[in-house]
C-alpha cells in the first residue's frame, strides 16, 4: 500500500468516526516512510473538523464521568440483559452452552470494572462489540488499575498489549481444575 493510499486509509476512517489506529498503520508502512506517514497524518488532523462521537461513546464517556461503569451505561441505553449479552457473547464466541454460566462470570467483571483488560482475546472484544451493536472502535472500557485493582482507567477496546495498558494479564478462575476455552478467551492476552 502507498503512502498516499495509507493516509487516505486513516482520512476515511477518522471522518467516518473510527479511531484508527495510528501506531498499527504506521508500523505496516516500510520504515523509510514511516516518518512522512507520521507527519501527513498529523496534518490529517489538523485540517480536517474532528467527526461528532457516536452515540454510544457519549453514553460511555459520560457513565465514566459520572463514576458509573460505561458498558452497564451503554447496555442500558440499548436496552438490553445482561443475559442477552452474554448469550449472544457465548454464541459469537462458539463456546459449548454448558459454559454460559464461566461466560457470565467474566463479563459480569469485565462489565463492572474487575476485569483486567489486558487479558482479554481480541475476540472477545469484536464478539461484545458485536453483542452490544457497535463499531469497537467506539468501546470504552473500563478496568483495575495497574497499581490498585479497585482504582480503573479507561481505555478504547483497541488492539493492544499489556504494555498498552499498563498491567499484566492475570488468571481468574472461580472453579477448580485446569483453565478452560472461556477462561482463555477472557485472561490469554489480546491475539
Amino acid at each position: 500500500m502507498s503512502l498516499d493510499q495509507m493516509e487516505e486509509k486513516f482520512r476515511t476512517a477518522y471522518l467516518a468516526g473510527e479511531r484508527p489506529d495510528v501506531a498499527d498503520l504506521i508500523n505496516r508502512a516500510p520504515e523509510a516512510d514511516r516518518n512522512e506517514l507520521g507527519r501527513r497524518i498529523r496534518m490529517v488532523l489538523a485540517e480536517e473538523t474532528p467527526p461528532d462521537p457516536a452515540p454510544e461513546t457519549l453514553v460511555m464517556a459520560q457513565a465514566i464521568l459520572r463514576g458509573e461503569q460505561p458498558l452497564i451505561a451503554l447496555r442500558g441505553s440499548k436496552g438490553l440483559t445482561r443475559d442477552a449479552v452474554v448469550h449472544q457473547l457465548r454464541e459469537t464466541l462458539d463456546v459449548p452452552p454448558d459454559k454460559e454460566p464461566r461466560v457470565a462470570e467474566y463479563y459480569h467483571d469485565l462489565e463492572t470494572g474487575q476485569l483486567p483488560l489486558a487479558g482479554i482475546r481480541d475476540r472477545v472484544f469484536d464478539a461484545l462489540a458485536s453483542a452490544l451493536g457497535v463499531a469497537r472502535s467506539s468501546l470504552m472500557l473500563k478496568g483495575p488499575g495497574p497499581s490498585d485493582r479497585g482504582a480503573g482507567a479507561a481505555v478504547f477496546a483497541r488492539r493492544a498489549g499489556p504494555d498498552d495498558l499498563g498491567e499484566q494479564p492475570i488468571p481468574l478462575m472461580s472453579s477448580p481444575g485446569e483453565p478452560d476455552e472461556v477462561d482463555d478467551l477472557f485472561t490469554g492476552g489480546p491475539q
